[in-house]
C-alpha cells in the first residue's frame, strides 16, 4: 500500500524536566535491543513532558568534607549499590567518618539543569519489572536539610525523603514483551511502554514505599492527597475522602486494583494507541497489577496519576508549551518512500527527529542528530538509526517533526 505522507516540521520548545535514560548496569544486555531502548525512552520522554520542575544542576567533586554519594537499586542485579563522588576509599569522606566504603568510586557526578536521570536494566524477577527513586544514601543531615544540595536540587517540601537526583527501573528477562508502540500486541504479552511508565512513575515517587512525600499523605488505608481527590472526583463525579491503597501494613502502596478510574491525562502527548482513547476512562497507571481486556492494551498516565505528582511536591504543565518558529528544513523523498530532511545545523545543538502515524503520538528516532555548524540529514528507514514506528512504506500515514534540542 503506497503511504500517504504527511509532514509537520517544527522546533518544539522542551520544558521542565529531561529523563535522560543511562544504559550502564544493563549488565544483561536487555537494552541493546534497539525496540526497547525506544520503548523506554519514549516512556521516559511522556514523562518529561509532564512535569516542568525546575531542577538545579548536579555538580560533585571529590571533597575534604562530606563528598556526595547516593545508592541505586542496581538494575542488573537487585542489590543496594552505593556510589560516591569521591576518587577512591581512601579520599572518602564518610569512609574516615566509619561507614562503609562505598561500591563504585566516581571521581565526581554531574547533571545539567533540569536533568533527571534514569538507570536501566535487566534481571530475573518475581514482577513485570521494579522501579524507585534514587536515595541519598546515609550523608550528612546538612545535606538533606539543604534545599539547594545535590540531593534536593531546588526540590525541598520540608520531609527530607525525595532525592530528585533520579531513578532506577530494572525489567524481568523472562516475560513476553511487546515492544510496539503502534500496534501492542495483546494476549499473553506485555506492553512494554506501560509498564515502563508505571515504573518511572515510581521513580518519580508515585506510590512508593521509600518515599515519606507520598506516606504522608496516607490516612489509615487511603491517601488523601487533595489534587488526587479533585481529579478522581472531576473525572467519575464520585465523592470520597480519599484512595484506597493495597496495604499500609504491608507497605504496598499501589491504587487499590480495579477501584478507581480516570481519564489519561491529555497534555504533554499521551500516545493513545491501544489505550481507552482520548475522553474515555481506564484503571490508574499506578494500580499494583496490569490487567487489559478486549481492544484495550496500554494504560497511559491518567489524571489521577499526574494529580498524585502534584500532592507530592513536583509540579505538572496546566497547558501544552506554544509551537516556536520552524526550523528551517529542506525535504524531499527518499527511496523506500519515506522522507528525507536535511538542514543547516548549529555547532553543538542536537536535533530529534521525531515520527508519528497519526499526526498525535510521537517518539523519537535515535540516535539524536549532532550539529556541526554545517548541513546535517536524515532519511526515513536510514541505516544506523531505530525509528519505533518503523518505514513509512509500513504505514497508510507518517508525519515527521524535528526538535532542536
Amino acid at each position: 500500500m503506497k503511504s500517504l505522507l504527511l509532514i509537520a516540521l517544527a522546533c518544539v520548545p522542551l520544558k521542565g524536566i529531561v529523563i535522560q535514560v543511562d544504559y550502564r548496569y544493563d549488565t544483561e544486555g536487555f537494552f541493546e535491543n534497539p525496540a526497547a531502548k525506544a520503548v523506554l525512552e519514549a516512556a521516559a520522554a511522556r514523562w518529561s513532558r509532564i512535569v516542568n520542575q525546575t531542577l538545579l544542576p548536579v555538580e560533585m567533586g571529590d571533597e575534604s568534607f562530606v563528598d556526595g554519594r547516593f545508592q541505586i537499586i542496581h538494575p542488573g542485579t537487585g542489590d543496594i549499590h552505593v556510589l560516591s563522588a569521591a576518587a577512591s576509599r581512601s579520599s572518602d569522606f564518610y569512609v574516615r567518618a566509619g561507614q562503609r566504603p562505598a561500591n563504585e568510586y566516581l571521581g565526581g557526578f554531574s547533571l545539567d539543569q533540569d536533568v533527571w536521570i534514569l538507570f536501566a536494566g535487566a534481571r530475573p524477577l518475581d514482577a513485570a519489572a521494579r522501579g524507585a527513586p534514587i536515595s541519598g544514601a546515609g550523608n550528612l543531615a546538612l545535606v538533606y536539610s539543604d534545599p539547594e544540595s545535590f540531593v534536593n536540587r531546588g526540590f525541598n517540601v520540608g520531609l527530607n525523603s525525595l532525592a530528585v537526583i533520579g531513578g532506577t527501573v530494572s525489567f524481568d528477562l523472562d516475560r513476553d514483551w511487546s515492544f510496539d508502540l503502534s500496534q501492542p500486541e495483546g494476549g499473553t504479552s506485555l506492553d512494554f511502554y506501560s509498564i515502563a511508565l508505571h515504573e518511572i512513575g515510581h521513580g518519580l515517587g508515585l506510590n512508593a514505599r521509600s518515599v515519606a512525600e507520598f506516606r504522608s499523605l496516607i490516612a489509615g488505608n487511603r491517601f488523601v492527597g487533595e489534587n488526587t481527590v479533585q481529579a478522581l472526583q472531576a473525572d467519575t463525579g464520585e465523592v470520597l475522602t480519599g484512595l484506597e491503597i493495597v496495604s499500609p501494613s504491608s507497605k504496598d502502596y499501589h491504587w487499590k486494583n480495579n477501584k478507581y478510574d480516570s481519564k489519561i491525562f491529555p497534555l504533554g502527548t499521551p500516545l493513545y494507541f491501544g489505550t481507552v482513547g482520548a475522553g474515555n476512562l481506564q484503571n490508574l497507571l499506578m494500580e499494583a497489577t496490569f490487567a487489559v481486556g478486549g481492544e484495550v492494551t496500554r494504560r497511559e498516565v491518567t489524571n489521577v496519576d499526574a494529580a498524585a505528582l502534584k500532592d507530592i511536591g513536583w509540579s505538572v504543565i496546566s497547558e501544552n508549551p506554544p509551537r516556536a518558529p520552524e526550523l528551517p528544513i529542506e525535504f524531499g523523498m527518499s527511496s523506500s518512500g519515506g522522507i528525507s530532511l536535511s538542514l543547516m545545523s548549529e555547532e553543538g545543538a542536537t536535533y530529534t527527529v521525531q515520527t508519528s502515524p497519526d499526526g498525535c503520538s510521537w517518539v523519537n528516532v535515535i540516535p539524536c542528530l549532532k550539529g556541526n555548524g554545517g548541513p546535517i540529514s536524515w532519511t526515513d528507514g536510514q541505516e544506523g538509526t531505530f525509528d519505533a514506528f518503523g518505514p513509512a512504506s509500513a504505514l497508510t500515514g507518517k508525519y515527521y517533526r524535528v526538535i532542536k534540542n
